[in-house]
């Protein structure tokens, strides 16, 4: 019976370290977002603000006056309620993993779901960089310039690969634009691009020759996220 009991007690240790393990690090929701919120009653956009201590949260919209608490009840799940001029309720939130986004349904007290929302975290933008994978897309005359490339960077200095057979080589200029040469089989020439805020695509356009010669096509980079 002792061997018993000191089993039952080491299993609900286990069990409870278990949970505390679990829910010992939700994603960090502290920020602002943006909110789209569909239902019966439309579509609406919106910016909402949010605190997290430990496993609550805690938002407020102040265009609308709406206020929103809530508790992570795992890592990825939050039970809350909403209140404001047109009522209160209840909310059900699904986090990803890395705290960026999160999606989930809301309702009025007592009553079944009136509809869902989707949310996106405002992130500071990344320091640009032409490392790694983009897919090249023609906006004109796109030339030999289409489909992957693969860059590398070391300080300033960038070098790609389109395809298995132009290579780019150029530096920043400033910090957001390269200006560079490109060998191919057809030929060399100048390219140039430059990229947008979100670090996730470019401009760029290239020409035949030396880089005093005025640009014969241009393409649109897309970064491959992984």
């Amino acid at each position: 019976m002792k061997r018993l009991a000191t089993s039952l007690i080491c299993g609900v240790a286990i069990a409870a370290l278990s949970v505390a393990t679990t829910m010992a690090a939700p994603p960090s929701l502290t920020g602002t977002w943006h909110i789209e919120q569909t239902g019966v009653n439309g579509t609406t956009t919106g910016t909402i603000t949010i605190t997290q201590s430990g496993m609550g949260i805690v938002g407020m919209n102040a265009k609308t006056g709406n206020g929103y608490t809530g508790t992570f009840v795992d890592d990825t799940k939050i039970n809350g309620k909403w209140h404001g001029p047109g009522g209160a309720g209840w909310l059900t939130i699904y986090v990803s993993p890395n705290g960026h986004s999160f999606n989930g349904t809301w309702g009025y007290n007592g009553r079944a779901a009136n509809g869902s929302f989707v949310g996106n975290k405002v992130l500071p933008p990344s320091p640009i960089t032409a490392a790694g994978k983009w897919n090249l897309v023609g906006a004109g005359n796109a030339g030999g310039f289409v489909g992957p490339m693969t860059c590398k960077e070391s300080g300033p200095t960038v070098v790609c690969h389109v395809g298995a057979l132009i290579v780019i080589n150029g530096k920043f200029r400033t910090t957001d634009k390269v200006r560079a040469t490109w060998v191919g089989p057809d030929g060399k020439g100048w390219f140039s691009f430059w990229f947008n805020g979100d670090n996730n695509s470019f401009n760029a356009v290239w020409g035949n020759g030396a880089d005093t010669t005025p640009p014969v096509g241009r393409v649109v980079g897309q970064r491959v996220l992984q």
